[in-house]
């Protein structure tokens, strides 16, 4: 399968949100998403103003690749329900990309993790936690399974290197300084994200609009909520009756 036609790649899975056109194998152009508005939703007008800036229609649109988490629950079901509509719309194929690869490659690219180091990255922080996966040195091979980990039960090897969110859990921090491993920040870029993608597509790699799911690293707060107000209708119908 050719990586040739103009693609476009959604990166919303964290606060430091942007979008990106490949227009060829070397030129990649950028804008970022505002996010300082939370009631404001900046993706469209943003791929808006990228098309516009690079003079490229819709329909000139033959990849979107964005990533699939896991992230931000907002950030990911909007890039996800934007990626599906642009798709059955327009018949743009779809990549999902690797969340520890695309952050891999976003260090690499920025300098801040060597192009032949392979590392350990820990995303959607929480309590104890870091969903969390290896990425090899070599830039064509897949992750490790991304999933939910304790520092206790993260076992680094030979990496000298752990790319990590903000809310890096102390006892992953202790352990990463027990073993000598420098903390990359983590910053995933849309650039990352088209860059993963390219090569992706080169492996056939597509997914059908409809098995476009993101991966969440947990419920959504509103869900949580949600079902503890129904249990508790529920609790007191019961007792009622």
């Amino acid at each position: 399968m050719t990586a040739k036609g103009v693609m476009l790649a959604l990166e919303t899975s964290q606060r430091e949100q942007s979008v990106a056109l490949r227009l060829s194998e070397n030129e990649i152009l950028v804008e970022r998403v505002e996010t300082s508005d939370r009631d404001r939703d900046d993706l469209m007008p943003a791929i808006d103003r990228l098309c516009h800036r690079s003079k490229i229609g819709p329909g000139q649109i033959e990849v979107v690749a964005l990533n699939q988490g896991p992230g931000g629950f907002t950030g990911l079901r909007i890039a996800h329900a934007t990626a599906q509509a642009m798709s059955f719309a327009l018949g743009c194929r779809l990549v999902q990309v690797n969340a520890a690869a695309a952050a891999a490659e976003a260090s690499r690219l920025a300098g801040t993790l060597p192009v032949d180091a392979a590392c350990w990255v820990a995303l959607a922080c929480k309590g104890l936690e870091a969903w969390s996966a290896r990425v090899s040195a070599d830039r064509g091979a897949p992750p490790t399974e991304m999933r939910s980990r304790e520092a206790c039960e993260w076992e680094p090897g030979d990496v000298q290197y752990l790319i990590a969110d903000p809310h890096l859990p102390p006892s992953w921090h202790d352990r990463a300084v027990h073993h000598r491993i420098s903390i990359v920040p983590l910053a995933v870029t849309a650039e990352a994200v088209a860059r993963i993608a390219q090569r992706l597509l080169l492996q056939g790699v597509v997914v059908p609009p409809d098995a476009a799911l993101p991966l969440y690293p947990r419920e959504a707060e509103a869900v949580r909520l949600w079902r503890q107000r129904k249990a508790a209708c529920t609790d007191g119908i019961r007792q009622k009756t």
